[in-house]
């Protein structure tokens, strides 16, 4: 994740956002998946981060005035990887999209592992 802030253009003026700020929002909308079991460090192994934590589990690259995340997570066993990896993807880009009124932010999911709870 960076730790420079990232200022984005968007219709009503400009508004500077912390890398630490949108790999929250990420988080949270990525958790709230069915099939989600968590998140995980990408430089770690692949386990569950706490709660708390799951900020780690995002990568956030910002160019300009676009916005690309990196969303590592584990997938509850028993659930289809694919489509829990597109409904996190899908649930990431509205969350991001609706708070930082972008209108496509790239979402990358990597599933790091499948465990968890199920």
């Amino acid at each position: 994740m960076h730790n420079r802030s990232a200022t984005i253009t968007i219709p009503a003026g400009r508004a500077t956002v912390a890398p630490r700020a949108i790999a929250s929002i990420a988080a949270a909308a990525a958790l709230r998946c069915d099939g989600v079991a968590g998140l995980s460090d990408p430089q770690g192994p692949p386990i569950i981060l706490p709660p708390g934590d799951a900020r780690r589990g995002i990568e956030v690259h910002l160019h300009q005035n676009s916005l690309a995340v990196d969303v590592h997570l584990i997938v509850q066993a028993g659930k289809p990887i694919a489509d829990v990896a597109h409904a996190a993807q899908s649930a990431v880009r509205a969350a991001l999209s609706f708070a930082l009124d972008l209108p496509e932010p790239m979402v990358n999911i990597r599933v790091q592992g499948v465990g968890g709870r199920s």
